[in-house]
Formats: C-alpha cells, structure tokens, sequence
C-alpha cells in the first residue's frame, strides 16, 4: 500500500507536510496550498482562505494554519488553501474574479467549459471538494465591508450533515452563528453540504485591514474544529453561541450614493430606516427599511455603489 496521499498535481507522503501550487486544468492559477499527511489514518480536511481576494484576515489565518502544521501530531490528513482567489487577491479585485467579473462564492460547484470563476469552482468542486470529509471557508469583510464576526452552515436536508455542520460553526469564539437555507445560491458551504459535506463558513476581519488579534481567533477556531474531530488532540472548546436563521441581505438596484443610518452590530427593528440611497447630486433616490428585527451583521462602508451592490445583512 502507498503511503503517498495527493490532491491533483501535489502530494505528501505519511508523516510529511508538503507545500507547492495547486494546478487546475484550464486554468492558469496556480494556487498556493500545504499538504499535512499525519501519522496516522482520520480524515480528510479542506482548509480555505481567499474565494474573494480582498479578505487579508481569512487569508492570513489560513496561510499561518499552513505553516503551523505539523503531520507529527495529525490523525487524518488536512489541505490548506490560503489564497483560492488568486487573481482576485493580486488584482485587488473585490467580490469578484477579474476576468469575468462574477462573484466566485456564487458559482459552485461551478461550470467545467466556462468563464474563469466558473471554472475555478468546478475544478476544486472535483479535484478537491469530492476528495475531503470537512471543509472549512474562512472569509470576512471585503475591501468595503464593516463586519461582525459570524458563522454560517448550510440548511441542507441531510440531517446528519447539517448536524454536524452546526457544531462545527459553534466552536469559534464567535457570538452569531448563522443557518442559512439557500440565501447565497452557489456558495461553497452549500455546494458542500449538498454533497454530503459537512462545512461551514467563519467571518472576521474588515475592509481591507489585516487585523492580527482576529486571524487569530479564526485559526484557534479551526484547531478546535480539529481537535471535535478527532484530527489534533485536546480538549474542545464549547462556546456560547447565538443561534439565527435569517439571513436578509439588502441590495441595490441603481447605481447610487449610499448613506447607512446604522452601524454594525446594532439591533434594528422591522420598519427602522438602514439607510438612504442617493443620486450625484445628493438628492435621496429612496430610502431603505429593515424587513424583520435583528442584527446588523455586516454593512458596506463605500459610498459608491453599483446596481446590484449589497448594502448590508441583518441576522435574526
């Protein structure tokens, strides 16, 4: 019996951690990635960072995660991509891949014949994805995105797997843990889970700031991950979570100013003002009322916004 283990073009033999790029078939990323092959057999888990390009904290505890890693100590086998997105994080590109200008974390499990993103999602749907037992994405707020760390898993019917999926999502020192039942079609938790894949997604940092004391929390939350799961030894971390299952995102449907009248983490009521939208001349186009009461988990910082645009996501 080999005792290689391999993901695409890279490989890690039994008691090795690997580190090289990840190539993808038609595809000119050559994505960045580690390969822990621990000492004994367990698992397979997925590590991400990067699906949007401009969420430096994500990134940063994903690729320290990787660095960190040592097979001496690993019951199973863990894959760590810290930058999916890579034209994205080199471009500056927010929300979306450069060259086709479409939203990566809506694309799953992707299109093998079409434009960049899609391709992207469908090759690590199957090269990667369809080859690990746990997924966990770590993301933020983008370049223009105040944010309250959160969690998210996938409402999926398979009980088992939405189980599971939900206590992961529980062990970061995160108050708000969402389950979302199809509100971001195409994402790569829901991919997952739809699969058969228990993943999550966990959110922290802001606005383009790599913020240290956050990708920390992201990184001990996915070791205490790995230790529920028997993939690290330890003692599990329970937390006191706050358990919501709306996840009302606000968009735009002009090309506008945008004025919030909140600020992250504040409690709204049905009926509250968010905001105003704006045209050049500051005249108000209209105004922006919250559908249900909860918390603002996340909110765009730009006054610039384009039609389509979010504004903000309030939990409840």
């Amino acid at each position: 019996m080999s005792t290689k283990w391999g993901i695409g073009n890279l490989f890690a033999a039994k008691g090795e951690k690997t580190k090289g790029h990840l190539e993808l078939p038609t595809l000119n990323e050559k994505l960045p990635a580690f390969l822990a092959n621990g000492l004994h057999e367990g698992p397979t888990v997925l590590v991400m960072g990067g699906i949007h390009g401009c969420e430096y904290t994500s990134i940063d505890a994903a690729l320290k995660i990787g660095i960190s890693l040592d097979p001496k100590y690993i019951q199973g086998k863990i894959i760590i991509l810290p930058i999916v997105n890579i034209s994205s994080f080199y471009a500056r590109s927010i929300y979306v891949h450069p060259d086709d200008q479409k939203n990566l974390n809506r694309m799953f499990p992707g299109i093998q014949h079409g434009t960049s993103a899609e391709r992207l999602a469908y090759w690590l749907n199957e090269i990667v994805f369809k080859k690990v037992d746990y997924i966990i994405d770590l993301h933020g707020g983008d370049m223009i995105e105040a944010l309250v760390p959160f969690t998210i898993y996938h409402v999926t019917e398979d009980k088992k797997v939405l189980q599971i999926s939900k206590e992961m999502a529980s062990l970061f020192d995160i108050k708000y843990v969402i389950g979302s039942d199809g509100q971001v079609p195409g994402s790569t938790y829901g991919c997952a889970a739809e699969q058969g894949i228990p993943a999550i997604i966990a959110e922290a940092g802001q606005q383009g700031i790599l913020s240290k004391e956050q990708s920390l929390m992201l990184q001990e939350g996915v070791k205490n991950i790995l230790i529920s799961i028997h993939v690290l030894k330890g003692k599990v971390i329970n937390r006191n979570s706050i358990y919501l299952s709306v996840f009302e995102w606000y968009r735009s449907d002009v090309q506008c100013l945008w004025y919030p009248e909140i600020a992250i983490g504040d409690q709204v009521e049905k009926g509250q003002l968010l905001g105003r939208l704006s045209d050049e001349f500051g005249e108000t186009i209209r105004e922006v009322y919250s559908n249900s009461t909860g918390i603002v988990l996340f909110l765009v910082s730009s006054l610039a916004i384009n039609q389509n645009d979010p504004l903000l996501a309030v939990g409840a």
